[in-house]
């Protein structure tokens, strides 16, 4: 049995699908022959590190089936996701005469599957697009769901378009190359997840933090599949963030606010997202929303992966108002944090503060 036949597949919205398992990787250019008959050019799209481990291999397995495919890569890095570097990557599409029967491969972490998503949605109205996540971040959050953009000035993802991949194939093996930082950032959003939907999962990191920092490949693999399949769940009931979808954001308005801020140390975005939890979580706590002891134990949790819970010393809290009022979450000029009523309890609401 093949390692797609294995897979375990996560059904998202309308045909946008999740495959998760290990060994997908060499099976995927034969797959997307497969699911894109009349599909024809492939354009490949990563960063230089990312592209310098699986690239060539990507691009030689695609033309083995007889594929049209080409590869533009990029500078690693959150700079790289913004209005310049797109432009880059649809001149290039542009060049090669890419028309509509065009497939985007998202190949790589959060910021080029954000990117290559967002050209995907643009170029010529609208081309399909599959991910290929490489990070944990990528594989449990930003790859699911169909949120793309780029940062500017303003903020961080402020310029996007809804738009779903047809499928994200998520091969555990392609993390075999992380740091244990790239690794921790990416299990943060996990916790955010087990903390606003399911609690079991949120039990199963507490005392499994050890197993899973090491990669351990059973305990790994139900963390991701738990962990997409809940984010799956809350998309397929609100694709467009009415309402439910906006719980995913806990963390995230004080963790965008560090993340924008310059800093001693660099932070990737999980990490500011687990300094954000704490953080919303006891403001929630001195609001009288849920128990303090809860609060305690996310911390402890994230500590346990060695992520930080402290916003950094050197910020100030007037700079990082001015980033959060400026959040695409806010309404009526209020600033809006998910509403988190106990570890594990499903979220529904946000609750507003004063923006003044």
């Amino acid at each position: 049995m093949s390692a797609l036949e294995k897979a375990r597949s996560i059904p998202v919205v309308g045909d946008s699908t999740v495959l998760v398992g290990p060994g997908l990787f060499s099976e995927i250019p034969k797959d997307i022959k497969n699911k894109f008959p009349k599909t024809s050019k492939f354009v490949i799209i990563s960063d230089k590190t990312v592209y310098g481990l699986y690239g060539d291999k990507l691009l030689e397995g695609c033309k083995a089936q007889g594929l049209n495919t080409i590869a533009y890569q990029i500078t690693p890095g959150e700079k790289s996701k913004c209005r310049k570097v797109k432009a880059e990557v649809e001149d290039f599409m542009l060049e090669n005469r890419c028309l509509r029967d065009t497939l985007v491969i998202a190949l790589g972490g959060g910021v080029v599957g954000d990117l290559a998503g967002f050209v995907a949605a643009t170029y010529l109205r609208g081309v399909p697009v599959v991910q290929i996540p490489t990070s944990v971040m990528a594989m449990v959050d930003s790859s699911v769901g169909g949120k793309t953009a780029i940062n500017v000035p303003a903020g961080k993802n402020l310029i996007g378009a809804f738009h779903q991949p047809r499928v994200v194939y998520a091969d555990m093996l392609l993390l075999k190359t992380l740091t244990e930082k790239q690794v921790k950032e990416g299990l943060a959003e996990a916790v955010k997840m087990g903390c606003i939907r399911n609690a079991e999962l949120f039990d199963y990191m507490e005392k499994n933090a050890e197993k899973i920092l090491k990669q351990d490949s059973e305990a790994l693999a139900e963390v991701i599949y738990t962990a997409i399949k809940g984010k799956a769940d809350v998309v397929a009931q609100d694709e467009k963030e009415k309402g439910l979808r906006s719980t995913l954001n806990f963390g995230h308005t004080i963790g965008h606010a560090v993340e924008a801020l310059e800093k001693k140390e660099v932070l990737y975005h999980g990490e500011c997202v687990a300094i954000g939890m704490v953080h919303e979580m006891a403001v929630l706590a001195d609001m009288g929303h849920l128990d303090v002891k809860h609060v305690d134990r996310i911390t402890e949790c994230l500590k346990a992966y060695n992520l930080p819970t402290d916003i950094p010393e050197e910020l100030k809290v007037e700079d990082m108002m001015k980033k959060m009022k400026i959040d695409k979450k806010n309404k009526n000029g209020q600033i809006r944090i998910t509403c988190v009523q106990g570890i594990g309890c499903k979220s529904s609401s946000s609750s507003s503060s004063s923006s003044s």
